[in-house]
């Protein structure tokens, strides 16, 4: 059971983001027509089967508290302790990216949906009949002047905000003379054109009889032939957009959980002290010795009160021969603290390559390693001189990765799931080419839905009882509050 629900949360992982990505890069970029059909349909199917899992699961097995969750995920790599454990070291540790893939996918998704259904609500995903068949033709494009201008609707009360109105033009004709008449509705962004003004208008020469669509910029007249809710330059600006949110949802993702790590063969440049878990307390960075020139290179005149407060944060507390470690989870710590107290196990890091926290290992004697990083003033000062034996390495002991957000699709509150529902609901009705102003709303819902549907259950319901039927670990007692160190 719990096997299945880690290998449910890296699949819904690994394809759910991209799906959620295909959705408004084929509705932006692609014009319509069968590819952008397909590709739409077949992602918005695929978050469709990801969100029907997560629910089927959650309906199955239940929802679990967070500190079970944590607990399940111990349960399942945690060995008898080996007594020779205490005297070997691993000599591979075991790579770490699935938290880092699972911080990422959620700090993107958020902005992904909104652009997703702004897009979607802002147009129709099919062509113009007119445009269809404009573009079906041999067509020109050309800037004509506006002869009549017709029902006239401002976005605003300033005569100089965007309107939308119909615009008539004469559409030249092979044999000469006044032209066809054509009228097409379209939005001006700044006031009205008026009559001698003109407007990038696209009509079939030889079919002028078909019709005309205009607009501003030729972009926009290009983008209405291929059916596309953008032009061009505006796509390229949302994608701009979204790319910086990208860097800031990597960079973010990256601060809480550091750089997805690799296998890594420990040598003799590691640090390695035996540790025991005490508790969880508040740790406090002290400024080290670069930081301190500095500050003492600044304005002395400077007031104290605007300094910046030193980062504060918790962590896991490693009591060693050395003095006290704090370790830094990926993991909701008042959690796991008091799941971790009391094991013990080997504290191993490299010094070198790190400016930042450092990576660091928990290797416990009953057959688990736990990921984290020792803050940056705290590892300057461990910094332990060369030992003058050898690490005693044992390349046949191979620890099992303790991955304690492994378990998450079991938190995951059926009040969200069915939100999620409704939002991938709403999200097949705007793919939908029908028009109208019910697509704003249907937009807005679309967002809101999962939130509101988190937020009432809730407020309603609290975890129902675990079905899991493993065996129960032993009691872990939490330790006392250790002061900040």
């Amino acid at each position: 059971m719990s096997a299945g629900a880690v290998w449910l949360g890296r699949a819904v992982t690994v394809l759910g983001l991209p799906a959620l990505l295909a959705l408004p890069s084929s509705w932006l970029l692609l014009g319509a027509g069968p590819l952008r059909t397909t590709a739409e349909w077949t992602a918005l199917a695929v978050l469709a089967g990801c969100a029907l899992a997560l629910t089927g699961h959650a309906l199955r097995v239940g929802r679990v508290r967070q500190a079970r969750a944590y607990e399940l995920a111990l349960m399942s790599v945690a060995r008898p302790a080996d007594p020779g454990a205490r005297a070997t070291i691993p000599a591979a540790l075991r790579g770490s990216s699935w938290p880092w893939a699972r911080v990422t996918a959620a700090t993107l998704a958020v902005p992904t949906a909104l652009v997703l259904f702004g897009t979607l609500g802002a147009g129709v995903p099919d062509r113009a009949p007119t445009a269809g068949r404009i573009a079906d033709a041999h067509h020109v494009i050309r800037e004509l002047p506006v002869v009549a201008v017709h029902h006239v609707e401002h976005a605003g009360s300033s005569p100089h905000s965007t309107s939308e109105a119909d615009y008539t033009v004469r559409l030249p004709v092979p044999g000469g003379g006044r032209g066809v008449a054509a009228t097409f509705r379209t939005e001006v962004q700044r006031g009205v054109r008026d009559v001698g003004e003109t407007l990038v208008v696209a009509y079939a020469p030889e079919h002028p009889d078909v019709g005309a669509v205009g607009a501003t910029t030729t972009s926009a007249v290009e983008a209405q032939l291929a059916g596309r809710p953008l032009a061009h330059g505006d796509a390229l600006i949302v994608g701009i957009m979204w790319a910086l949110t990208a860097v800031v949802a990597v960079g973010s993702a990256t601060a809480v959980t550091g750089p997805p790590r690799r296998s890594r063969r420990v040598d003799a440049r590691w640090g390695a002290l035996r540790a025991v878990a005490t508790g969880v307390a508040e740790h406090v960075e002290r400024p080290s010795h670069d930081d301190s020139g500095a500050e003492a290179g600044a304005d002395s005149g400077a007031d104290s009160g605007a300094k910046k407060s030193p980062p504060r944060y918790a962590c896991l507390i490693l009591r060693t021969e050395t003095g006290e470690v704090p370790l830094r989870l990926t993991a909701t710590h008042k959690s796991a603290g008091p799941l971790l107290t009391g094991a013990e196990g080997w504290l191993l890091w490299d010094p070198a390559g790190s400016r930042g926290k450092v990576p660091a290992d928990f290797v416990a004697d009953d057959g688990w390693q736990l990921p984290g990083r020792i803050p940056r003033d705290k590892a300057a000062r461990l910094a332990p001189a060369p030992p003058h034996e050898p690490l005693p390495l044992d390349a046949a002991r191979r620890p099992h990765l303790l991955e304690l957000g492994s378990q998450w699709t079991r938190t995951v509150p059926l009040g969200a799931l069915f939100g999620l529902l409704l939002s991938l609901a709403a999200a097949g009705a705007l793919l939908l080419p029908v028009d109208g102003g019910w697509r704003t709303w249907t937009a807005a819902a679309g967002v809101l839905a999962p939130l509101v549907a988190r937020l009432l259950s809730e407020r309603s319901t609290t975890p129902p009882a675990e079905k899991d039927t493993s065996p129960i670990a032993p009691d872990a007692s939490a330790a006392e509050a250790t002061p900040p160190t």
